[in-house]
């Protein structure tokens, strides 16, 4: 589940001719992953914190993640190239940035394992859109996770598909949830049926097109 990347993906067809511009080949991927670095140690360890510890400042932390952000963005715009490298950096321990969680307003470090899902689960669980439901108002939600709660995490998942298309691991995805019963987030069975609608016009369109959703996701970290 993402936390603290206040983004939303928009569906659509991918642009082919967008895509084959923006491109990158696998090693620039790696050196991509690379800059996710940050060249500074994690300013606490542990669980989020209220607070910054004394001596340390948003405009301190901001400078030293300003090379983040555009090469997650190129690693985001580029996922059917990226996706194998960022499943292999999954478990990259390696501190990345800091950024604060919507819901709580706690500070949370994120490492390069963690910038890495987020992405993948962006690009592939698509249906989120409309099966996420508010929880509370203070801006946290429910919702299906195909990766984790059917495949057991992103490695398990990733061990088996290596070789299908974006566009197959999103239909299987949406596939996966139109065979759930309805969840108990989900107020009513009229909701529930609005959903899976528009989820089954969601896969209709990557049958018909044979081409992945287009996801606009980006790094959105700002302290």
């Amino acid at each position: 589940m993402l936390l603290g990347l206040l983004v939303l993906p928009v569906a659509g067809r991918a642009d082919e001719a967008g895509d084959k511009k923006a491109r990158l080949t696998p090693q620039e991927c790696e050196r991509l992953v690379e800059q996710l670095v940050n060249p500074g140690k994690p300013p606490f360890t542990g669980k989020g914190r209220p607070i910054l510890p004394e001596g340390v400042s948003e405009n301190t932390l901001s400078e030293r993640q300003k090379n983040v952000g555009p090469a997650y963005n190129k690693l985001s715009a580029n996922i059917e190239v990226a996706l194998p490298i960022l499943a292999k950096h999954v478990n990259d321990e390696r501190f990345s940035y800091v950024y604060v969680q919507p819901s709580s307003g706690v500070y949370l470090t994120q490492s390069v394992g963690g910038a890495c899902s987020s992405i993948i689960h962006e690009h592939v669980e698509v249906y989120h859109r409309y099966t996420r439901r508010p929880r509370d108002d203070e801006g946290r939600s429910d919702s299906l996770f195909f990766i984790h709660a059917g495949c057991g995490q992103i490695n398990k998942w990733w061990k088996t598909r290596k070789q299908k298309t974006l566009a197959e691991l999103q239909l299987e995805g949406i596939e996966w949830v139109l065979r759930q019963k309805k969840p108990d987030y989900f107020k009513s069975e009229r909701d529930w049926a609005r959903a899976k609608t528009a989820l089954e016009e969601m896969a209709r369109e990557i049958r018909d097109f044979r081409k992945p959703i287009k996801v606009n996701h980006k790094f959105s970290a700002d302290l």
